[in-house]
């Protein structure tokens, strides 16, 4: 069995796996606890994506061997890729309580942590631990690395990063993560050569295209960067939602009249409000068109397709998210929309208002709110986004900062619907700052309240794209790095006419910002 075991491993390690498995499977009916061929066997069926398979067969092995630490290993990679985190990550702690210094235990470990449970303090200590047993490890360098990318220690991060591609030139992934860190430092130039740089070595990189569109999207290239952006759709991720529907992808590429178009959400609330404003134009080429969005934005969106006059969507659907879908001709995902419609920044439509708030609403909210004392100006406050988003750590801040505005002599109002406990103790003994948060119970009870405000002031969020969809003045409050939309340099968006944006100058500087928007907002005059 021991030649028949080698001659399987050979072929193996050579990629020629079914005759691996063949020699592997001959062993097993010969010996039904074989270790190694269980354990390899499991190998095999995770290589060629047969997770089930792979994880009855690694936990067989370790049944026989519990004590191998490599078949731990192996095994955590399998309920990595199963999504079942907490099992992975306590197969590598086994791993590694077996042996401390397995070096493949221990950079695994490491992307566990940082990538996939977003961890990235935790994995750091693995990582030294791999360098001080082998400092010549391009893996762990390019892992350390990452780690500090999330943790946003750029300068270290590109340090590491530099030390993997001395030890290893070429290597696509760390040439990416540089890319990424360069990205994150706004120096976009150097970020899409890096990110070239690991496409010379592998075309097929989907991160390093979807890296390319939001450089070349931040530095206002919107027809090119929405056509890589295009590239997310290899992405698990949302390989899942295309995967939801059958009909094509409509790209501007086929006449609508009297076609049926479903335009579906595929990213977050404010997304689907920053692109509503598409809607109008496809109505204009006589497409009956089928929004489904999701379930907090139709009551919202419905009333606009109920609503009449040019402000109205005469003839759209408006559906949400796990409602059945009516039938059509063609389908577009709403990100894609700026690419169907050869989107450049001289031909962006930026008409405001494309959403109105419902009149009756309004009329309600005016009642609840009454008049501002003294005719002051009415600000609206959101201070954090969903904390699910990738950058929610730098996008926002803490109502706590936000207090130096509140000396300003404004009727202020806190339009965050999603508070935290130390947000409800502050604002229980903040008077300056009335919350409604649970009557928004959607958007449209937020637009109707938006409606009675003068000003809006907010982090990147979906209120941002509200307030902005209603032509309402907006005070934008971006991080250093901010996302693609609101591009680099420039106090104004042409996504929309009435916002202001205050810019972070040093990464996570939010007191100098905040201190810039207090003095704007002691000049503040309504309407003007």
């Amino acid at each position: 069995m021991d030649d028949l075991l080698a001659r399987a491993i050979d072929l193996h390690a050579r990629g020629e796996l079914d005759a691996a498995a063949a020699l592997y499977l001959q062993i097993i009916r010969a010996e039904p606890q074989h270790f190694d061929a269980l354990h390899m066997l499991g190998v095999y069926s995770f290589q060629t994506g047969d997770l089930a398979t792979a994880h009855r067969l690694i936990t067989q092995a370790l049944r026989v061997r519990p004590d191998a630490a490599a078949a731990h290993v192996h095994l955590s990679a399998v309920l990595q890729k199963q999504g079942r985190l907490q099992e992975a990550l306590l197969a590598i702690q086994q791993a590694l309580h077996l042996e401390p210094d397995n070096a493949l235990a221990l950079n695994n470990g490491a992307t566990l942590l940082s990538a996939d449970l977003k961890r990235p303090a935790e994995a750091l200590p693995l990582l030294e631990r791999a360098l001080r047993l082998n400092d010549g490890d391009a893996t762990a360098w390019n892992g350390m690395g990452y780690a500090l990318i999330e943790l946003r220690r750029l300068d270290e991060a590109l340090l590491c990063l530099q030390r993997a591609l001395q030890l290893q030139p070429g290597f696509a992934l760390a040439l990416y993560n540089q890319g990424n860190a360069l990205q994150l430092q706004n120096r976009l130039e150097e970020a899409m050569r890096s990110y070239d740089a690991a496409l010379v070595r592998q075309p097929d990189m989907v991160d390093a295209h979807f890296g390319q569109s939001a450089c070349r999207l931040l530095a206002g290239d919107l027809q090119a960067g929405f056509q890589q952006y295009e590239w997310r759709w290899r992405k698990p991720a949302y390989q899942s939602i295309a995967q939801q529907y059958t009909q094509p992808v409509w790209l501007g590429d086929a006449p609508l009249q009297g076609k049926t178009l479903l335009v579906h959400a595929e990213q977050g609330l404010g997304d689907t409000l920053h692109m509503a404003r598409y809607v109008p134009l496809l109505i204009a080429q006589g497409a009956c068109v089928i929004l489904r969005v999701q379930p907090a934005l139709v009551p919202l969106l419905a009333a606009m397709a109920g609503m009449s006059g040019a402000a109205g969507w005469p003839g759209v659907t408006v559906i949400g998210d796990g409602e059945p879908l009516p039938s059509h001709d063609f389908r577009m995902p709403l990100m894609s929309l700026p690419l169907a419609f050869g989107t450049s920044l001289d031909t962006i439509p930026a008409g405001a208002p494309y959403v109105q708030a419902d009149p009756a609403r309004v009329a309600q909210w005016r009642a609840r709110l009454g008049a501002a004392a003294g005719g002051a100006p009415r600000v609206g406050l959101a201070w954090a986004g969903n904390p699910k988003h990738d950058n929610d750590a730098a996008r926002s801040l803490p109502l706590l900062a936000m207090r130096r505005l509140l000396n300003t002599g404004c009727d202020f109002i806190a339009l965050q619907r999603d508070l935290s406990a130390v947000d409800r103790v502050l604002l229980a003994r903040e008077p300056a700052i009335r919350s409604y948060a649970a009557e928004q119970t959607d958007f449209a009870e937020t637009a109707a309240l938006v409606a009675q405000l003068d000003l809006v002031i907010c982090v990147d969020t979906s209120i941002a794209h509200l307030a902005g969809a209603m032509g309402k003045p907006v005070w934008l409050l971006l991080p250093y790095a901010p996302d693609w939309r609101w591009m680099l340099g420039r106090e104004d968006s042409p996504w929309y006419p009435t916002m202001r944006l205050f810019r972070q100058q040093r990464a996570g500087d939010w007191d100098e910002v905040l201190q810039r928007v207090a003095a704007a907002l002691v000049q503040f005059t309504p309407g003007q």
